[in-house]
This record gives C-alpha cells, sequence and structure tokens, in this order.
C-alpha cells in the first residue's frame, strides 16, 4: 500500500464529524384563545349545569379583560352609558313612581337598568330577577358571572363562585327563566328570572359579546401595557458611564453593584450618571455618553390592535374619547356617528329590555307602559356652531352682557361699520377668488403651449 493510501486511511477518521443528536424540543406557548363552544345536546353532562367555556370560568375571563384595556374599557363604559341615556321617562305617574324605588335595597328601575345592560356588553348576557308578591313587583340585577343555565335550559342557577361550585352545591340557587315562575312562601310569592343575551349560531344557551372576534387583540393591548410597564420599572438607563481606575474589592464591588440597581432603575432615576471605580491599571478615565431615543415598544401593533377592538366593537373611536391621528372631529362628525352607532348598536337592546319590561308591568300589574322609554341625547350639541348676532339685535347683545344703550345715532353709525366691515370681507374674499382663478388660467396655458 502507498503511503499516500496509508495517511487518507489514518486521516479519515479524525476528519468524520458525527452529526449532533437532539437531546430535547419543545414549541412556544401558544396563547391565543377561541370563543368557547357551548356543549351539544347529546352529551352527557356530569353537572347540572351547560358550562361556560371550558372551565365554566369565561365570563368571569371576559369581566377582567374589560378590566385590562383601556380602548376596551372606555368603549363598553359609554355604550352603557348612552344605552341608559337619561334613564326611563314616562307620562304615567304611578308608573313612575313605581319604577323609581323597585327593590329592597332602594335602587330605581334606572339602576337595574344599567347593571344589566353593562352585563350584557360586557359578557353578552344579561340578568334580571322578578319578584312577584302581594302588592308588590321588585326587580333584581343578577351578576352575570355568577349564573349559568340549568342543562334542561328551563331554570338559571346562581352561584357566587362557580370554580368550586362543586365543593359547594348548597350555595346554589335555582329560578326559573321567564314565563315560568317559581312559587315560595306557600304561593305569596311568585320569582322569576329573565335572560338577555343576542342570537349566535351554535349557541343555544348562552349569547356572545360583539367584541368576541376580537378577544385576542384585547389580550395583546394588556401585554403591551404590561410589557411596557415592567420595561420601565426593570430598565437600567443612565446618561452616562464613567469608569474610573481605583482599586476595589469583591465585597466593595457587590455594594457597588446594589447601590446601582437602587438608584439608576425604576421612576425617577433614568438619566442618571453610573460611576464604575476599577482597579488601577494607568488608564485615562473613560466617559461613554448614552443617548436614550426609546418612545415605548410595539407602538404600531398597539395602533392595529386598537383598531380591530374598535371595529369590532362596531364603534366609532370618536364617541368614547379616543384620539386618532389625523381626525380632530367637530361636533357634526361626532353628531352622525352618534346617529349612526344609536341606531345601529344601541337601539337593540333598548328595545329587548323596554319589550319584556313593558309585558310583565302589563301581566302582573296591568299597567299600560306604552310611552315607556329610554330617554337620550348626544353628547355634544350644534349650539356652538351657531352666531348669536345672527338670532339676536345689538340692543339685545348689549343688554344681555350689561352694556350701556347707544343713541339712535350711535346705533346708527355701529350699524354702518358692521356693515362696511362685512363689504370689506367679502370683496377681499372676491379677489382672492378672482386671483387663483387667473393663476390657474395661467398654469393651463403654459402646459398648452408646452
Amino acid at each position: 500500500m502507498s503511503r499516500k493510501n496509508q495517511y487518507q486511511q489514518l486521516k479519515t477518521p479524525n476528519q468524520t464529524k458525527k452529526s449532533p443528536k437532539i437531546l430535547g424540543y419543545s414549541f412556544s406557548k401558544d396563547v391565543s384563545k377561541e370563543a368557547p363552544k357551548e356543549p351539544s345536546s347529546s352529551t352527557n353532562l356530569r353537572d347540572e349545569w351547560i358550562p361556560f367555556g371550558i372551565d365554566n370560568l369565561f365570563p368571569q375571563e371576559l369581566s377582567e379583560l374589560s378590566r385590562s384595556a383601556s380602548t376596551h374599557r372606555a368603549i363598553l363604559s359609554t355604550k352603557t352609558t348612552f344605552s341608559i341615556g337619561e334613564g326611563l321617562k314616562t307620562n304615567n305617574k304611578a308608573l313612575r313612581t313605581l319604577l323609581e324605588d323597585v327593590n329592597i335595597y332602594g335602587e330605581s328601575m334606572d339602576d337595574v337598568a344599567r347593571k344589566v345592560i353593562s352585563d350584557y356588553w360586557k359578557i353578552g348576557n344579561g340578568y334580571m330577577e322578578v319578584v312577584v308578591g302581594q302588592g308588590y313587583l321588585n326587580f333584581f340585577h343578577q351578576d352575570g358571572t355568577t349564573a349559568r343555565v340549568h342543562k334542561k335550559g328551563k331554570h338559571i342557577l346562581l352561584h357566587p363562585d362557580w370554580e368550586n361550585a362543586r365543593r359547594f352545591p348548597d350555595e346554589m340557587r335555582k329560578v326559573p327563566i321567564y314565563p315560568d315562575f317559581k312559587k315560595e312562601d306557600n304561593g305569596n310569592v311568585y320569582r322569576t328570572m329573565i335572560h338577555f343575551a343576542d342570537y349566535e349560531s351554535t349557541y343555544y344557551y348562552y349569547g356572545m359579546p360583539d367584541y368576541c372576534a376580537a378577544l385576542d387583540h384585547i389580550r395583546i393591548a394588556n401585554q403591551i401595557g404590561v410589557y411596557n410597564l415592567t420595561r420601565f420599572k426593570n430598565g437600567f438607563m443612565p446618561s452616562a458611564i464613567v469608569e474610573l481606575n481605583a482599586d476595589m474589592g469583591e465585597d466593595e464591588a457587590q455594594d457597588f453593584i446594589d447601590d446601582a440597581v437602587e438608584k439608576l432603575t425604576g421612576a425617577g432615576d433614568n438619566s442618571k450618571i453610573l460611576f464604575i471605580a476599577k482597579n488601577g491599571d494607568g488608564d485615562a478615565t473613560n466617559v461613554n455618553i448614552i443617548q436614550d431615543t426609546s418612545d415605548g415598544s410595539f407602538m404600531e401593533l398597539q395602533k392595529i390592535t386598537n383598531d380591530n377592538i374598535i371595529s369590532a366593537h362596531r364603534w366609532n373611536p370618536a364617541l368614547s374619547g379616543i384620539q386618532v391621528a389625523g381626525q380632530l372631529g367637530n361636533n357634526q362628525q361626532i353628531l352622525t356617528a352618534y346617529d349612526i352607532a344609536m341606531s345601529t348598536v344601541i337601539k337593540e337592546p333598548q328595545n329587548m329590555f323596554l319589550k319584556i319590561l313593558k309585558k310583565i308591568l302589563k301581566t302582573e300589574r296591568g299597567i299600560s307602559a306604552s310611552d315607556l322609554s329610554f330617554y337620550t341625547k348626544p353628547p355634544v350639541s350644534l349650539l356652538g356652531a351657531i352666531s348669536p348676532t345672527d338670532f339676536i339685535s345689538i340692543e339685545e347683545g348689549r343688554e344681555i352682557f350689561h352694556l350701556p344703550k347707544l343713541s339712535p345715532a350711535e346705533l346708527e353709525k355701529l350699524k354702518e361699520e358692521k356693515a362696511s366691515s362685512k363689504k370689506e370681507v367679502k370683496e377681499e374674499v372676491k379677489e382672492e377668488v378672482k386671483e387663483e382663478v387667473r393663476e390657474g388660467e395661467a398654469e393651463e396655458s403654459t402646459d398648452k403651449k408646452e
């Protein structure tokens, strides 16, 4: 065998590389969630209730989300405010008296309606309990997070802690859904529960909030705020780092680090100068200037997220005081947005609530409430766009501002001055228009020649 072949045989084992062995792997956590699905009618349920969500805590999750994202919360609050408006109004004095005090807690019908409609917007379901007794008719709001539908669909089950409902079954209360009533106190008291919910295909027992398509965006909006807050609290951003040559022991170095963390992180501690003392090596002092140009993270993502939340709510941001770049919005634009929101979004739950309330008042107390309605008014008016001088005279204006009266000659002179001033303004406007027309004609003539 030649020396060349021997050399290659000796070299080959050393040059062969083994493929790296995969010791393990994992995927990042999937935090996105879809709206829960209801169990089918053929599913055998182990409990008496139909679970709302995989863990039966979807309403609790929606309630927490309503407190976690500012845009989402602002829209929910405004929807409730617009739905109630100035409250329920009627010309029937007896009905007005009845609606001023509707339960043992001294709540008015406006108070109960506000809570029920707030739950309706927040979790897609609102619950109002009706109690009919000897000579009285009471209405109570029941927190939507405490209510679940019985598996037979004929009752509402109320429990203060659904996470531990199996451990404490005695705390559960069962109320039939209207028009069925539960008889109590030997027939002297009757109870029923009204369940307000919109139709949603594949959902037969629970309603879904209209913003359900933006659940992930609401979670993202919350996490952006949490991320930036954490970054702010833990951020280490001195304005400069100065390295000094000096002798320092290990204990002194640790004390220095602890002191730097305390004084250079958190609110009010940014843009300070950090001094580092090193063992002397004869080098000159080194100064590093740090430029902080950070405006926060995920700014573009936050804009996209807010846009999706607003769209899912079918809302106009101007109605909730949400600023949108490039859209100042005058009173007329806000009024237009308000009219659209009232006719396409707000009227539906208002009519739903009024319809069932009028029916109960008629059947249980024989009270006709045909004129009962929510009195609403827009958040702004057009009064600011009206010029007072178009509707009041000079004499009336001077009287309003407590100015002395003018003599006939002075009044005539003032009128002439105002008329002359208006004429001059009109002439200036005409001249500006003519000048723009001449410039436009000149440009067209130049373009034709070219």
